[in-house]
């Protein structure tokens, strides 16, 4: 009887071992970190790659008080679609804003974030609507 537990216990050790050897995750743990080992590396070189802004969650949060419909229609605020800004007055006008209209949002919002305002404004059309 010990000796037919003690081969069952060594079968199961010597099958836990041969898996573990074969790359084949033994616990969960072992999974998720060879998830980890398994993305490929960035390219020498290359840039990593930044986090997306969620821009019309972050226009919905922001903007929306005054530019209606995402920018598609006039609030309180001009409508921003068709905008006659370019990129750089866009990007000054939502970092500095325009005094008595528009408060200024360079300390509250990071560079990336303007961009990707500016990026979303421009890309505005009036069929968006």
């Amino acid at each position: 009887m010990i000796q037919a537990i003690w081969k069952t216990c060594m079968t199961a050790a010597f099958v836990a071992v041969t898996m573990g050897l074969s790359g084949v995750p033994l616990f969960a743990a072992d999974e998720a970190a060879e998830s980890k080992e398994a993305a490929p590396a960035p390219e020498p070189g290359a840039e990593p790659e930044k986090p997306r802004v969620d821009v019309r969650k972050l226009f919905a949060m922001n903007c929306s008080w005054c530019h209606d419909g995402y920018g598609l229609h006039a609030g309180k605020g001009p409508k921003l679609v068709g905008t006659k800004l370019n990129e750089k007055q866009l990007y000054e006008r939502i970092a500095k804003g325009k005094s008595g209209y528009m408060p200024g949002f360079e300390k509250t919002l990071k560079k990336e974030q303007i961009d990707a305002f500016v990026e979303y404004i421009k890309g505005l059309k009036e069929t968006d609507s």
